[in-house]
């Protein structure tokens, strides 16, 4: 497939627009088939895919198309470009004084965790049986299977100190 300069980064020139894997045209369908095409299409030489977190909200949530591209696309993830886009309401611009920090919120909350990394997260509500918990990555532990990710996950988890005191040691 021929490639294009986008800024610094070299593309394919078509691109995979991923929406309908998740909403917009009729039946969705079913998650292998999506993660397949979406795989087939980078066999067949596409680097670009299209996604956004507000495609879905109804179905699986915020990101439910992300995840799905995520999981396509983990093995390959540094052969490839990923545009997203996300939701800004007008309530929430307010709240954040301007959409430049709006849109800047959403990149920190994300902390550039992608599908794979084991992360650290803050509980901001529990949920219910109409409400997923919602929370908030405070931290990045590494790529589950990075060496000692798992230890730290477990030091974090039980919040055993890191560093101890002369007197300890």
């Amino acid at each position: 497939m021929k490639t294009r300069q986008l800024g610094n980064l070299t593309v394919s020139e078509v691109g995979m627009g991923c929406m309908a894997f998740s909403h917009g045209y009729g039946k969705i369908p079913p998650e292998q088939y999506s993660i397949e095409a979406i795989q087939n299409a980078y066999q067949h030489g596409c680097t670009l895919f299209d996604t956004a977190e507000i495609y879905s909200p109804n179905l699986a949530g915020i990101g439910h198309n992300e995840r799905i591209v995520g999981k396509a696309l983990k093995d390959v993830r540094k052969g490839v470009a990923l545009a997203t886009k996300l939701f800004l309401g007008s309530s929430e611009v307010r709240s954040e004084g301007s959409v430049y920090r709006a849109v800047r919120r959403h990149l920190e909350d994300s902390k550039g965790a992608v599908t794979g990394h084991k992360v650290v997260v803050k509980l901001l509500s529990y949920g219910d049986d109409a409400h997923k918990p919602e929370g908030k990555i405070t931290e990045i532990l590494g790529h589950v299977n990075d060496p000692g990710v798992d230890i730290l996950s477990i030091v974090k988890g039980f919040e055993i100190p890191m560093e101890f005191s002369e007197k300890m040691l």
